[in-house]
């Protein structure tokens, strides 16, 4: 009966009832190989194997004849034997139906005849080394004692009469022996010493041979399908590890009494030679704390060093990891022969570092990091086709079929196709989410179950995977998002040209004058106010704006031509923007910039977040993601201000909670403005419109943008400003002001004289002049403030007025007011309730003749006016007596 029969016939369930345990409704049993009180040893009757989940157990992943085997604490060979009289005593279960891609198994007995042929083998080896005196003075000159050692030594000779047939045929079938037609048979490993490799078990699986005469070319010989480790698998118990870049190195350790019972020893196959196995047995060793690296002191060592170091990061985060500095040129074997105190080898490894990376072109190596951050570009992750992204997982190449997605950070959803290496066996797909635990379980269960692998293993290559893929994802979203316009360096000139400029004497009136200069006709007043606000978005508390007016008006060419005179890097233009798209800003990609909305209708859903950037100069949201285990933990996005707002709109009442934050200013909708646009269309399509000197004024402008420096500004006299009364909703409005009053003192840096205060820190301070301009300009907005009447619906009136003393009249219908001022019936029915509600119209009539109106009181607006300018005149004559000395009660 062969392997596979016995595994098909003999189920896991019958092996562990037979064995007196019996598994719970989840498949659970206390597990038999260590002490356990909550059942860790998990079964699954599908693949019938088994899955020890505790890290004080050795057991690991196994099937039935490995189970046998632990538990009678037996040869393979002997649970075999057990298993078929399991099945010869009438209590097997009915032979099982086997999956097309069940694994096959029919090498293991393979497996236990390489096993008996290496033992007998190395044995036959080892009885010829101390009658080589050409090996035993090779071992001596290179200070190997090998009577401390299991070492032999291949000659090349080999007797092949009839009673070594068998052995010979076996030596050929296994790759010790080549079949030669010239000479018979080509002898593997001719005049090497000979050391034994071990697999878990601690048996001879395979042999490695070092040559005694060749130390320059091929000097290294392995068997084909090279198993098992030099000089065994670490233990269990183990506590520090060192990793030797050769088995000579490993020898010469081990016979140091010192080193030999303090550390465990493992060598590696070279420089690239830390293999699937190598990481296998020191993931297994559970109670590890420390591995040493102690390659040799050369640039392939070092490079090794660090190249490994992040592997095995990876795989044992919470380990430590050194390394021991040998001298240029040496490595261990070497040092023993150069000293006679062989103590040398001891005071290096007590003078280990902690394993640093860097780089070449690096001074100073920056230390290793205790747990393994995310890899931005892990070479093992092939990205060329990003439909098929392939992971190189050493004993598994996983294929991630579709790619992954960019978007949904909280999940990482993939199709998976996993092959083995080294077996020939069916592949396995899956799909799963890698940050669901139960997921990710269910596959290292499934791919440690199908190809006889520790479940540790499985479980560090998919969390390589992850890593990889987690990084391959950070990637592309940084590719996908717009890069942040380059801020030019100015040259020397352009540096002396803007300061110059901002140095000059009547800062404001020039501004004023050059940005028109620039493209933009009339709006002289909101055109300096709006470049003023834009430019406070560098300050501690920006201002904001709003601009105001019918559609066709002007709102949206007023915001463009002066934010040209913004550098690009510094404003961000937006025609829409939904609900949570300014969440998925960068923390620091907003602060201090210009936040251009063309229509605030286009933002509407945004405008919470908006007014939180405005008052609070930060938003923040926590949302519920799950990690990778499967764990719900809150996240919270920050991004933080302070920004600049402008937006444009035709609705002001509606966005009265953003509006209340902003400066108001409406657009110049007179018959005048009209005609100085038309007229500068004209001279654009006649050709005489210079756009080389608007260009070069912007290009000024934008210069001057990068001079100002962030200042705090001290207001010495914002103690006698007070609002008037008139004034609605004052404590917003007060804080507007002052804050202009500061806008314009920021502006005129170049003209104010730095101080400091108690603390050292610099700042400037506001002027009369300062305030005095703030009013002149912030005039009309003081009057919209004090106004109970829209804007729209004020002008509508001031204009009705106007008509009314033209024409001499007193009264009008609201038919002769459509047709003169040819207003939309809509617009005007608005105007006239609103007026006729807030009580400055009187209506008179009914639906049987004209419906007649007369304005109660022509002249309210103009007292309102007046009274304003009234009390600012006040506070600045209030302000010029403080300043030449006088005493303010």
């Amino acid at each position: 009966m062969e392997i596979k029969d016995i595994k098909q016939q003999l189920s896991i369930g019958e092996v562990i009832v037979y064995y007196g345990l019996q598994p719970d409704k989840h498949q659970r049993v206390l597990c038999p190989f260590h002490p356990d009180k909550t059942p860790s040893l998990q079964l699954y009757p599908k693949t019938d194997t088994y899955h020890c989940f505790s890290s004080n157990c050795n057991a690991g992943t196994g099937d039935v004849i490995k189970f046998i085997q632990l538990i009678e604490k037996c040869s393979t060979h002997e649970a075999i034997m057990k298993a078929k009289s399991l099945l010869g005593s009438g209590n097997a279960m009915p032979q099982k139906q086997v999956s097309e891609t069940s694994p096959s198994l029919t090498n293991e007995a393979d497996l236990l005849e390489r096993e008996v042929l290496m033992g007998k083998v190395f044995s036959y080896f080892k009885k010829g080394l101390p009658a080589s005196k050409k090996a035993t003075q090779y071992l001596q000159g290179r200070s190997i004692d090998y009577g401390q050692h299991d070492i032999g030594y291949n000659s090349g000779g080999l007797h092949t009469e009839s009673k070594n047939h068998h052995l010979v045929n076996s030596m050929v079938k296994h790759g010790l022996l080549k079949a030669n037609a010239v000479h018979g048979y080509s002898v593997w490993a001719k005049e090497c010493v000979i050391f034994p490799l071990r697999n878990h078990e601690n048996k001879i699986v395979s042999l490695y041979g070092r040559s005694i005469s060749n130390n320059e070319d091929q000097r290294h010989f392995y068997l084909t399908g090279r198993s098992g480790l030099y000089p065994c698998y670490p233990t269990s118990g183990a506590i520090r590890l060192i990793l030797t870049e050769s088995v000579i190195d490993a020898a010469s350790l081990l016979q140091q009494a010192e080193i030999s019972t303090s550390y465990e020893v493992l060598a590696l196959y070279g420089t690239n030679g830390l293999t699937t196995e190598h990481q296998q047995a020191i993931i297994a060793s559970s109670g590890l704390q420390e591995i040493i690296f102690m390659l040799d002191g050369d640039d392939a060592g070092k490079s090794a060093t660090i190249k490994h170091s992040n592997t095995l990061l990876q795989l044992l985060p919470r380990v430590k990891i050194t390394t021991v500095l040998l001298p240029d040129g040496e490595d261990i074997n070497s040092m023993l022969q150069s000293h006679d105190d062989s103590r040398v080898l001891v005071e290096l490894i007590e003078g280990r570092q902690p394993v640093s990376f860097y780089a070449a072109s690096e001074s100073v190596p920056a230390e290793i990091p205790t747990t393994p951050a995310i890899s931005m570009s892990d070479t093992r992750l092939n990205t060329v086709n990003p439909e098929l992204l392939i992971y190189d997982g050493g004993v598994l190449l996983i294929t991630v079929l579709g790619g992954i997605k960019i978007t949904g950070l909280d999940r990482l959803r993939v199709t998976l196709k996993i092959e083995h290496r080294q077996k020939q066996l069916l592949p396995l797909r899956h799909n799963l989410d890698l940050y669901n635990h139960s997921h990710t379980q269910g596959l290292i269960s499934h791919v440690s179950a199908s190809y006889d692998m520790s479940q540790q293993v499985v479980t560090a290559i998919i969390a390589q995977l992850t890593n990889a893929l987690e990084g391959y994802r950070v990637q592309r979203m940084e590719s996908m998002q717009p890069k942040p316009a380059a801020k030019p360096e100015l040259s020397s000139a352009q540096r002396e040209a803007a300061i110059n400029y901002l140095k000059a004497p009547d800062l404001l009136k020039r501004t004023g004058v050059d940005i028109g200069r620039s493209g933009l006709v009339g709006e002289e007043v909101n055109r300096v106010i709006a470049y003023l606000v834009y430019s406070s978005r560098k300050q501690h508390t920006p201002l904001h704006i709003m601009f105001l007016g019918s559609s066709g008006s002007g709102k949206t060419y007023l915001q463009e031509r002066v934010s040209d005179l913004i550098p690009a890097g510094d404003k961000i233009e937006i025609t829409q923007i939904t609900e949570n798209a300014f969440y998925y800003f960068k923390q620091d990609e907003l602060k201090h910039k210009l936040l251009l909305i063309e229509d605030l209708d286009g933002a509407e859903t945004s405008l919470y977040p908006l007014r939180e950037l405005q008052s609070k100069k930060r938003i923040t949201k926590t949302v519920t993601l799950k990690d990778n285990k499967g764990n719900l933990k809150t996240v919270t996005v920050t991004v933080e201000g302070p920004v600049s707002v402008s937006g444009c709109t035709t609705r002001e009442k509606l966005y009265e909670d953003n509006a209340n934050r902003c400066l108001l200013l409406y657009v110049d909708a007179s018959k005048e403005q009209d005609r100085r646009i038309m007229e500068y269309q004209t001279r654009q399509s006649a050709g005489a419109v210079n756009y080389s000197q608007e260009q070069a004024i912007k290009q000024l402008f934008r210069n001057v943008q990068q001079m100002l420096q962030p200042v705090r500004v001290v207001n010495p006299y914002a103690g006698c400003i007070q609002l008037p009364e008139q004034i609605f909703k004052p404590r917003r409005t007060m804080t507007l002001l002052l804050s202009f009053i500061e806008t314009i003192t920021f502006y005129h840096q170049y003209q104010r004289e730095v101080k400091r205060d108690s603390n050292g820190q610099p700042y400037i301070e506001t002027t009369p002049d300062d305030i005095a301009a703030a009013f002149e300009l912030l005039k009309e907005v003081m009057f919209s403030k004090g106004d109970e009447l829209a804007k729209a619906t004020r002008n509508f009136l001031e204009l009705l007025k106007a008509l009314l003393k033209a024409e001499g009249r007193a009264s009008f219908t609201a038919k002769e007011i459509r047709e003169i001022l040819r207003i939309n019936p809509g617009n005007l029915k608005r105007y006239l309730l609103e007026l006729e509600r807030y009580g400055y119209l009187k209506g008179n009539g009914n639906r049987y003749r004209h419906y007649e109106y007369t304005i109660i009181n022509v002249q309210e607006y103009e007292v309102l006016k007046s009274s304003i300018d009234k009390h600012l005149q006040g506070v600045l004559a209030t302000i010029n007596q403080q300043m030449s000395g006088s005493v303010v009660q």
